[in-house]
């Protein structure tokens, strides 16, 4: 059996080589391909028959591709959008393969040629005013983990930061010099390297600076009760755990996301413009962004009051327009 047969040695390359020294992906980007193949790798060797370092690049046949995606939904109950994040890295692997062997070209267009399946956009939920007071005034502020946790919340409402951004984000990224005739930023590092500052209220910069005294420029500016940088599942459980206590939000799955969604929501009702809120939240494209321009009834119905049809007005003869007589004669 020859090298270039197998699949371990071109999983490999694809993996150390290709997303990381020749795309330079985000570390998410790589840990989703990663754990796609961590998941395809043992059930390929069942269905085939064949220890996993034996497998070959032509086991991975489009009919068990398909048979692993009915087994990603069916099985591990994941929604049709994961499904089709496992079918985007199996086809950049199946396109990084045939760019560079002409022998695998076709098996290449067998696996490109398999259709993402048709998914739901998901309803954008997010909280009114009154539920975000309700879950910032949870956290008991007497207590120094009651003030790590308010600052975690105040600071992913105030910049809707993603979950991964916040844990990330260290004492060098802050900049609180309002008080020095500058301006109080936070620099959030978000997906695929993508860099933006975002401004901070006066409670947040007071709350930030309490959190970072006598702290290394290196170290995290979120901490939790251990002393550690927050994880992201730290601030998942921290958020359940808040929105538990809070009875208006019985039965509703509120996670970091949704925070996010409720700063770009609170924008749009401010009447920030929709590019504005783009670059706030990060987002490359503001079709993406757009969403939020559509979620509150509200603006719905101040758009319909103005395209509200009045009662129909009496009729005047353009000529008893003296007005518009006299215009016309100027001419």
């Amino acid at each position: 059996m020859r090298e270039h047969e197998l699949l371990g040695p071109w999983l490999r390359r694809f993996l150390t080589e290709y997303i990381v020294t020749e795309r330079n992906l985000a570390r998410n980007t790589r840990s989703s391909y990663r754990d796609t193949f961590r998941l395809l790798l043992p059930f390929a060797s069942r269905e085939v028959r064949k220890p996993v370092d034996r497998l070959m690049v032509r086991d991975l046949a489009s009919s068990l591709v398909l048979k692993f995606l009915a087994h990603v939904e069916d099985h591990r109950g994941c929604s049709v959008r994961t499904r089709n994040q496992r079918l985007a890295g199996i086809k950049a692997f199946a396109r990084f393969v045939g760019s560079r062997d002409p022998a695998h070209v076709e098996w290449c267009g067998c696996i490109r040629a398999m259709s993402s399946k048709k998914s739901m956009q998901p309803s954008v939920g997010w909280l009114t005013r009154p539920e975000m007071e309700a879950m910032l005034a949870v956290p008991d502020r007497r207590t120094g983990r009651g003030q790590h946790e308010y600052a975690l919340l105040l600071f992913l409402y105030n910049t809707g930061a993603r979950v991964s951004e916040a844990t990330q984000l260290k004492v060098r990224d802050l900049s609180l010099g309002a008080q020095r005739g500058g301006h109080d930023l936070a620099t959030l590092h978000g997906k695929g390297g993508k860099i933006r500052q975002c401004p901070l209220w006066p409670e947040t910069e007071r709350v930030l600076a309490h959190e970072i005294r006598d702290r290394e420029m290196d170290a995290p500016v979120f901490v939790s009760r251990l002393g550690t940088g927050f994880t992201r599942f730290g601030v998942y459980r921290l958020i359940e755990r808040c929105a538990a206590q809070i009875p208006m939000l019985a039965g509703r799955a509120i996670t970091p996301h949704v925070i996010r969604h409720t700063t770009a929501c609170h924008l749009v009702l401010a009447g920030v413009d929709i590019n504005t809120i783009r670059a706030w939240l990060g987002h490359v494209s503001i079709s993406t962004t757009n969403i939020y321009a559509e979620i509150d009834l509200t603006l719905k119905a101040n758009a319909v009051a103005l395209c509200e049809v009045g009662q129909e007005r009496p009729r005047r003869s353009w000529k008893e327009d003296k007005d518009l007589m006299a215009f016309l004669r100027s001419l």
